[in-house]
């Protein structure tokens, strides 16, 4: 009898096995959608319906981004003006909450949007070299979907560090702020802004990271001590120390990425407990590198602003969309088999030069879970990290606007 039993468990052991298919490009294709983008770079006919559809009653869409793609500042204009259609009304982004009061200052007036970030760019520049005070929003086409969000009333959330090449900007702004500047403070001021610029292309000073010694630098700690009781100078060099921290810990190896990723969910959290006082649920759309806006655990092992976001949507009884950017083509070439993009050959294959591509991942996160596919543990983690996937047509690295 033992045997005979044994004998049906390895036939049914071995016909599951012949039964399961391992995941390819071929099992993707048919739930892969394709669509262009209307004039003025907006979403419209089928493509509108359906990616209408996909966000659902979600109440925060994440874009898992790859930083500086032309054809992405293209799909966000598009997406800001579909979603504000259903009642988004916050844009979430990679930079400084300081650096996002500006920019929303800069884009008051839509239409002198672009000129603005250019006259900024230059403000800071150097050598016929931008510094870029506010990244991630630098670029020329990144100007149009600040634009349009400025134009549909969205409030820009700031939730990153202060970006590096941030400091005279802000140096600037906290000593716009004094109630009565003397002539101390004036020197003292100087003094600072002509330090940061001497020493902010620099990697070390005085045989240590430059933020380390920031952090420890006498001529700063005068000029931030002066503002003490000023409520918001003190915000803005609360900000600016705390960033100061993270670059120094990460320049030196400490490691800073869950501090970082604290740092943007407290900084989330300060921003929506605003924006319930005046809506019930506020809806963000999150904008983000890819790695920051997984369900779970990040690719560094890091709890980051995506899983908060998961777990609070779940709290809310709403949910959470998180849409994966990769990208087929670079200006004119494949991705495929190049390095950093090895592990995600089967998704490049769905690319095209001239369409947009789109593709529901869950489905195929329910078939893997139940064993009816099979793949590796990288398609494992992308299937469970993210729900769409969004693969632009032909890219390039967009133009510095300055």
């Amino acid at each position: 009898m033992k045997s005979i039993y044994f004998t049906w468990l390895i036939i049914l052991i071995v016909s599951t096995a012949w039964a399961q298919e391992t995941l390819t490009s071929e099992h993707l294709e048919p739930y892969t959608f394709r669509f262009s983008l209307a004039s003025q770079h907006q979403i419209s006919d089928e493509a509108r319906t359906i990616i209408s559809d996909l966000v659902g009653e979600n109440q925060f869409v994440g874009i898992a981004e790859v930083h500086q793609s032309q054809q992405l500042s293209f799909f966000t204009t598009g997406l800001v003006s579909l979603l504000k259609e259903k009642d988004f009304n916050h844009l979430a982004l990679e930079l400084g909450p300081n650096s996002a009061d500006i920019l929303q200052k800069l884009s008051k007036n839509p239409t002198e949007t672009s000129a603005k970030i250019k006259e900024l760019n230059n403000a800071y520049g150097k050598k016929g070299y931008a510094k870029i005070p506010i990244i991630f929003v630098d670029k020329v086409e990144d100007a149009l979907f600040v634009e349009q969000a400025s134009r549909l009333t969205y409030t820009f959330w700031g939730l990153d560090q202060e970006f590096a090449s941030s400091y005279e900007m802000l140096l600037d702004k906290i000593y716009e702020l004094a109630t009565n500047p003397d002539t101390d403070l004036k020197q003292n001021y100087l003094e600072c802004k002509n330090l940061l610029r001497k020493t902010i292309f620099k990697n070390k000073i005085s045989g240590q990271s430059t933020y380390c010694w920031y952090q420890q630098n006498e001529t700063l700690k005068s000029f931030f001590n002066k503002f003490q009781g000023n409520v918001k100078a003190e915000k803005i060099i609360e900000d600016v120390n705390v960033s100061w921290d993270i670059y120094c810990k990460s320049s030196t190896g400490r490691g800073s990425n869950q501090q970082r990723a604290d740092y943007m969910k407290k900084n989330f959290e300060t921003q929506y407990t605003s924006a319930a006082k005046k809506e019930e649920l506020p809806k963000v759309l999150v904008k983000l590198g890819g790695v920051h806006l997984t369900h779970g655990l990040s690719p560094f092992g890091v709890d980051d602003v995506g899983k908060y976001l998961h777990e609070k949507s779940a709290e809310n009884n709403t949910g959470f969309l998180s849409i994966r950017q990769l990208i087929s083509y670079r200006n004119g070439k494949s991705n495929i088999g190049k390095s950093g993009w090895k592990g995600v050959t089967l998704f490049l294959e769905l690319g095209r030069k001239d369409q947009w591509t789109l593709l529901d991942l869950r489905p195929f996160r329910e078939k893997v879970l139940k064993g009816e596919l099979k793949t590796n543990d990288k398609y494992k983690y992308e299937l469970n990290s993210y729900d769409l996937l969004l693969i632009p047509p032909d890219d390039k690295v967009s133009k510095l606007n300055y």
